[in-house]
């Protein structure tokens, strides 16, 4: 009796179908891994860019605050007690926070320029230059009546070619 032999392995059709799975059981997790990285990050923004709306509305309660003390110290020549700040009012403006008291704010003719890593740096990035960085932060001080104004601070950037923004919203009152 004459066994013919006949040679085992693999088909060309499924080593490709072995590798069509190995593939999907690999890009699977890796999306996973690129999408939970991607949002991480957005969350670092959205953390740094809530803690520079607030700065915005800090800096006008400081200037309130600062004109309010002016006034008991100096009660036969008073100031307003939003005095300093009506580039601000009812139109948007850029403040520098480190240099608050020597550099009035600026009123920005369409968009305010981005804030300087020097400003967002010490908290967030140690960066030690004044270049550019991805937050741009805007100032507005509406007129409610003579004792109160709305302050809004809005602070938008971008993360993978998609626009965010953060917006803090506050009352103040002329508490003197």
């Amino acid at each position: 009796m004459i066994k013919l032999r006949t040679k085992k392995g693999f088909t060309l059709v499924e080593t490709l179908v072995a590798i069509s799975i190995l593939m999907v059981s690999i890009v699977g997790p890796m999306y996973s891994v690129f999408q939970a990285v991607q949002t991480t990050y957005i969350a670092r923004d959205q953390l740094i860019a809530t803690a520079l709306a607030q700065e915005g509305i800090e800096y006008v309660r400081h200037h309130r605050d600062n004109n309010s003390l002016y006034n008991l110290k100096n009660p036969g020549s008073p100031v307003s007690w939003m005095n300093g700040l009506s580039a601000c009012t009812g139109q948007n403006c850029m403040v520098d926070v480190i240099a608050s008291d020597s550099v009035p704010p600026v009123t920005c003719s369409g968009t305010c320029s981005p804030l300087d890593n020097a400003t967002v740096a010490p908290f967030y990035y140690n960066y030690i230059s004044g270049t550019p960085s991805r937050f741009t932060r805007t100032v507005r001080i509406n007129t409610v009546s003579a004792n109160e104004v709305v302050v809004t601070s809005t602070v938008s950037w971008i993360n993978s070619k998609i626009p965010f923004s953060v917006t803090v919203t506050e009352h103040l009152y002329n508490w003197l």
